[in-house]
């Protein structure tokens, strides 16, 4: 076996993935406690350890928690080895703490602290595409944060160097928004400090839309920078290798403590270590080795780590370059590039022209390795990859080295006029990112993969790696071996783009006090009804938009208004101003036909922000008016709005409520059981009272799938109704802890009444999908 070492650590990688598949991680060391196991809002009495913290957030190891109650008790001086214990019993929990602070220098760095504060967990995704930051900090061993905190103690156990470190960096960023603007002192504080807290949410978005917010990592460029010119340095000034690796493994060990040893920067730092020890032995360097030893030591201190998207894309990009490069990148042509650029700087003159004609043929190799290796990768965790970020990255990466090189040297006194040369290299990138963006299809959104489609692409790209190393080794570069190669590469593409066709589904979105409603069917089509929230801010950035990203939907047909309440419409709102730069499209919007009077009073915002997303969009986004008896069909469905009565009068929007029923028969109208389903807003009253008018008339009863009326109001879903409809599946779409009390116990008594099965959304932890295939 050439590489044991690498065999060796894959194979505690794969241990561990297994360990996480079969959830044998979410076991709980004996002896401690899990924050799963506290309630939330929870009162706590609690102690720690300081070891990272940023300018307003301070984070606790070692944490033990008491069960006491009494106020304004001390703990005393606090040491690594006292536990303290007051009145009650002390548990140790098994995962870190946060809390917010004014001034994050009160707390020095390795200092244990005992507080008081309410247990605050981390926010779950309930969606599909939603962040979920339970398991993102999770993957960093954070369980929970405290707030309204009040701090009884600060005790010994300070780490001098780790503290001094964290008061440079504090001078560092001080210093950089000396010399630098505002937006571009965020900027290099992300980019040379690691500290992202003040980054533009705009800028921020623009690079990640253009494929460069890696740039914003610590990783294999500043440990060159930093570690290796220190270590170069040295050797050219005749010191031996032993103390030139040690001096340069020092400052990168404490540049790493400055900056938060991300998991990138962990990565990068550790294989920088292990190419410095090979030196000192006088071993050969083996970078995949490197790589995976970095893989197992990382993963088996936290393998939760495998769930990290910043750990899988930073060891995949490792491997790209490590090996789909070297198989991609014939040396062939590159010493032929060489002859030819040799020969033409006899017959021209041009010295450079053959170097940077290939710089640039390796620079787009590697490029094209890393984005093909960290492909599935990416559309996993986003569903989405700019096409063109593989030749923006041409030309944003060589002045990356000039960009950090300067930034270094503003941090000099006297050398602040570089700041001057880096504001208009970050000028470049932002025209750079904007020239890129405007270009038709700038990005690809397929969708989140299944995991069948990502070992098939990974089966096939290994393929290609095999080939192309075999025609090496044989000497065969032949045009019919690299057709091929490019053939299976195309085909990587294909693979990913692949989507099964759509059943006919309604999915009912964890908006939190609010309704939001996707409907799909096997035609193709999908209409949103609602979108909004009262509880949650940014509904539609954070659920509607993710949400359609990761079942790759482009196109809404229709959307479709119940009434214009906030916890109804503010996510529509967001739809239509960010939309068409996110690569969605609305092709209408569909309100109730109340009184004409009414309509600009009542509709008039969202009839602008239909004309504003046209504009847009680059594409008329009509407007249109639903009222009872009006149907369409398309073909696996049939769509029926019951109310309201065209020029309905109602003293409350609630009243004029769009109620649509929906026929589902499948695709082509056959080879499937019908279902139904009645979506109802908040109708209640003189409304509802039409609704059930409307469904006598029609012969509507014993419906499969029934959307509450105002979230479970006492005031709506009347006896009547419910006994018309009689619905198998009640859906109560609502917030947790809601300051109205939704859904009231009087309709709950009215539901379990006609032995309806009831689903609230605030209780799933993930949004209830219905289809033909669950019902």
């Amino acid at each position: 076996m050439r590489r044991p070492l690498l065999a060796a650590a894959l194979c505690v990688v794969v241990i561990a993935a297994a360990r996480l598949h079969t959830e044998k991680a979410s076991n709980v060391p004996s002896g401690y406690i899990s924050t799963k196991s506290l309630e939330a809002s929870c009162e706590l009495l609690v102690t720690g350890q300081v070891y990272q913290k940023d300018e307003n957030s301070v984070y606790l190891k070692a944490v033990s928690i008491s069960d006491s109650t009494a106020n304004g008790q001390s703990a005393g001086t606090l040491r690594q080895e006292t536990r303290f214990k007051e009145n009650g019993r002390t548990y140790d929990l098994a995962e870190n703490l946060i809390f917010d602070v004014d001034a994050a220098s009160e707390f020095p760095l390795g200092s244990w602290v005992t507080l008081r504060g309410v247990f605050q967990p981390f926010s779950s995704a309930s969606n599909p595409g939603e962040f979920d930051g339970e398991v993102y900090y999770k993957t960093l061993g954070i369980g929970g944060k405290l707030k309204k905190t009040f701090v009884l103690t600060r005790g010994e156990g300070v780490w001098p160097v780790r503290e001094w470190l964290y008061q440079m960096k504090t001078l560092c960023k001080k210093r950089l928004y000396d010399v630098f603007s505002e937006k571009d002192a965020a900027v290099m504080s992300a980019l040379l400090l690691g500290d992202k807290n003040d980054l533009d949410h705009g800028m921020k978005d623009l690079y990640k839309k253009s494929g460069i917010l890696h740039i914003f990592s610590i990783s294999s460029l500043h440990i060159t920078i930093i570690g290796m010119g220190l270590y170069q340095l040295l050797r050219k000034g005749g010191i031996p290798v032993l103390p030139a690796a040690a001096a340069g493994g020092i400052l990168l060990v404490m540049y790493g403590c400055m900056t938060g040893f991300g998991v990138s920067a962990s990565r990068a730092i550790g294989m920088y270590l292990l190419r410095m020890l090979g030196k000192v032995l006088g071993r050969t360097y083996d970078m995949l080795t490197a790589w995976g030893v970095m893989a197992a030591v990382m993963t088996a201190g936290n393998i939760y780590l495998l769930l990290n998207g910043g750990f899988l894309l930073s060891f995949t990009s490792v491997l790209g370059i490590g090996v789909v490069y070297p198989a991609l990148f014939s040396e062939k042509a590159h010493h032929m590039g060489d002859r030819m650029g040799m020969s033409k700087i006899r017959r021209t003159g041009i010295k450079w022209s053959g170097k940077f004609l290939d710089s640039l043929r390796q620079s787009a190799i590697a490029s094209l390795s890393i984005t093909l290796t960290t492909l599935p990768v990416q559309l996993w965790l986003y569903y989405e990859i700019p096409v063109y970020s593989v030749f923006l990255n041409l030309l944003v990466i060589p002045l990356l080295k000039p960009l950090m090189v300067t930034g270094i040297l503003t941090l000099v006194p006297g050398m602040g006029f570089l700041a001057g040369m880096d504001g208009l290299i970050l000028r470049l990138y932002e025209f750079l990112c904007e020239c890129f963006a405007r270009l038709p299809f700038h990005t690809w959104n397929p969708g989140c993969p299944a995991i069948w489609q990502i070992v098939v692409y990974y089966i096939l790209l290994s393929g290609v790696v095999a080939i192309r190393y075999h025609q090496k080794e044989m000497k065969k570069c032949q045009k019919g071996g690299k057709g091929v190669s490019v053939s299976v590469l195309c085909l990587l593409v294909v693979v990913m783009g692949i989507r099964p066709s759509a059943a006919d589904s309604v999915t009912f979105l964890d908006v939190g006090q609010g309704d939001g409603i996707v409907v799909r069917t096997a035609s193709g089509q999908t209409y949103l009804f609602d979108c909004g929230s009262s509880s949650r801010s940014n509904v539609g950035k954070y659920v509607l938009m993710p949400y359609l990203k990761y079942h790759g939907i482009h196109t809404i047909d229709a959307v479709f208004i119940s009434h214009p309440d906030k916890d109804h419409v503010n996510g529509v709102l967001e739809l239509l101003s960010l939309g068409a730069e996110n690569g969605i499209l609305v092709r209408q919007l569909v309100l109730p036909a109340i009184e004409e009077e009414e309509r600009e009073e009542q509709l008039g915002e969202l009839r602008q922000a239909a004309a504003k997303a046209s504009v847009l969009q680059g594409r008329l986004l009509s407007v249109n008016y639903l009222s009872a008896g009006e149907a369409w069909d398309c073909g696996s469905a049939a769509f029926l709005c019951l109310h309201p009565e065209a020029g309905f009068v109602s003293e409350s929007p609630n009243g004029y409520s769009e109620c649509v029923y929906v026929e589902f028969r499948g695709k082509r109208g056959r080879d499937c059981e019908k279902w139904t389903l009645l979506l109802t807003g908040d109708v209640e009253g003189r409304g509802e009272s039409e609704l059930l008018e409307e469904l006598k008339e029609r012969g509507i009863r014993d419906i499969t799938v029934l959307k509450a009326a105002h979230h479970g109001s006492r005031n709506s879903s009347s006896e009547a109704l419910l006994s018309q409809t009689a619905p198998k599946l009640t859906v109560i779409s609502c917030g947790r802890n809601n300051s109205y009390g939704h859904p009231h116990r009087e309709l709950l008594e009215r539901l379990e009444q006609i032995d309806t099965y009831i689903v609230q959304t605030m209780y799933v932890s993930i949004c209830s999908s219905l289809s033909s295939n669950s019902l």
